[in-house]
């Protein structure tokens, strides 16, 4: 790549809401669900193109005053954003703000889409090599709009997961770009009542005293390796066709793309272990929204995210064995996860004896996936210059995390993996993979024009 990318640190300041938050609304209750979430920053960073004539310094103050009076005047709707944790059970409503940051990059946007080096991504986040974790006295938002010599921007929005989870950052993206194009024309800001956040999951999940420790040890000091691999449409319906049986004969897209990784992980696996065979135990986040009677709202902002717990034995598993165990694991969680959550006061309950036995010693491959692929990131993520050409997130501490998403024209999916060194290094060459998926290829900014929602009807 040449020169390596760099990003100088130019300017940071404290975005305050545009007008007071109300006595009545300074204290914010947090829920159960926030309470057992990890510490950690949830981190999306979205890359645009801005194409206009004027100058770098010119264009990058046009747009760094169009996102900070945005922010302000969004903030008095994320109003507890810009506050602070008092304690377990509360977030002090205090104002005093979120941190932005302006960063400029000594190279071109291009530079980045045509090797989308995850490591890189660093570069773009406040964060640096360092593990999101989020202390008590962090900032529950960071903002960090980071601009190219070619006029190109890329925004890192990083929000503290004792508040918000996925679902919540999308809908608060959404607010903030709206808010955005509204300004941009001078206008009042007048936004549908599907874009405001709703706060009900501390009166749905109240607070506890008896919270269990979370169960997942993290260790930002652990060797990782990041890389992406994308699954374009034709060979996501190759791999469905192929994951099928009679059992699940109509897999979801993401069902038989994380079968697919379970698999070439545990392969992975095996052989750095000596070709020992090792039972695997596999997290699948789950979103809890959907699940109450009657469902929550999308723009419901909180922690609402569950796992459904999936495992295989020490032997070799089929492909198609894989999909029906994650629809096994799938439809125990929508039946009983959220009840289990509930009495347990914990994010993960290991029901087998055994498995925990074998999972506190160490002697059991772990792998956790999250999907973000029908969250409207690339729809609504449009500040006034158009939608952003490509979206990543970069929120992994530890090896054997996996995040799903969609492609910038909406037909495929970009699965970012972490994994140990010694097991990227066989994954990555897996021929099984490859025969489905691309490795890290440059990001197609032209399919980014015309972003479709082809996949969502099939996940």
């Amino acid at each position: 790549m040449g020169r390596a990318l760099e990003v100088e640190i130019v300017a940071k300041e404290a975005i305050k809401p545009s007008y007071p938050t109300p006595h009545y609304l300074r204290n914010f209750k947090r829920s159960l669900m926030d309470q057992i979430n990890y510490p950690m920053y949830t981190t999306g960073i979205l890359i645009y193109k801005v194409n206009d004539d004027d100058d770098l310094s010119v264009k990058a103050g046009r747009i760094s005053r169009r996102l900070k009076s945005s922010l302000s005047e969004t903030l008095t709707k994320f109003y507890p954003l810009a506050g602070k944790v008092k304690d377990d059970f509360s977030i002090e409503c205090n104002d005093d703000g979120v941190e932005f940051i302006e960063g400029r990059a000594n190279g071109f946007l291009s530079q980045y889409l045509q090797e989308p080096d995850h490591n890189l991504l660093s570069e773009f986040h406040p964060f640096g090599k360092e593990g999101p974790v989020a202390g008590k006295d962090s900032p529950l938002l960071i903002v960090q709009a980071t601009f190219f010599k070619c006029g190109g921007v890329a925004i890192a929005t990083c929000a503290s997961h004792v508040l918000i989870d996925g679902m919540s950052l999308a809908t608060f993206i959404n607010c903030w770009a709206a808010t955005a194009r509204v300004d941009d024309h001078h206008q009042p800001s007048k936004l549908p009542a599907s874009m405001l956040p709703q706060y009900v999951t501390a009166s749905l999940f109240p607070a506890s005293e008896a919270v269990s420790s979370y169960p997942l040890r993290f260790s930002p000091s652990e060797r990782v390796e990041f890389n992406r691999f994308v699954f374009d449409a034709s060979k996501i319906a190759q791999l469905k066709a192929e994951a099928a049986s009679e059992i699940v004969p109509r897999p979801s897209t993401v069902e038989a793309i994380t079968a697919l990784i379970w698999k070439c992980t545990r392969t992975a696996s095996r052989s750095n272990h000596g070709g020992s065979p090792r039972p695997s135990l596999l997290l699948q986040g789950a979103n809890f929204r959907t699940e109450l009677v009657p469902p929550l709202p999308d723009n419901s902002v909180g922690n609402c995210v569950g796992y459904a717990v999936a495992q295989t034995g020490e032997k070799e598993t089929k492909l198609q064995d894989l999909v029906c165990e994650l629809r096994r694991a799938k439809e125990e969680f929508s039946r009983n996860g959220l009840q289990t959550l509930l009495e347990n006061k914990c994010l993960l309950t290991i029901q087998d004896q055994s498995i925990r036995d074998k999972f506190e010693r160490g002697e059991i491959d772990f792998f956790s996936f999250t999907s973000v692929v029908r969250f409207p990131f690339y729809q609504a993520a449009d500040f006034g210059w158009g939608k952003p050409i490509h979206v990543t997130f970069l929120n992994f501490v530890s090896p054997n995390f996996f995040m799903l998403m969609a492609t910038n024209d909406g037909t495929g999916v970009e699965a970012l993996v972490s994994l140990s060194p010694e097991d990227m290094v066989l994954f990555q060459r897996n021929q099984e993979l490859l025969a489905f998926a691309t490795l890290n290829p440059p990001v197609d900014v032209n399919e980014a024009k015309n972003v479709s929602l082809g996949l969502r009807s099939s996940l």
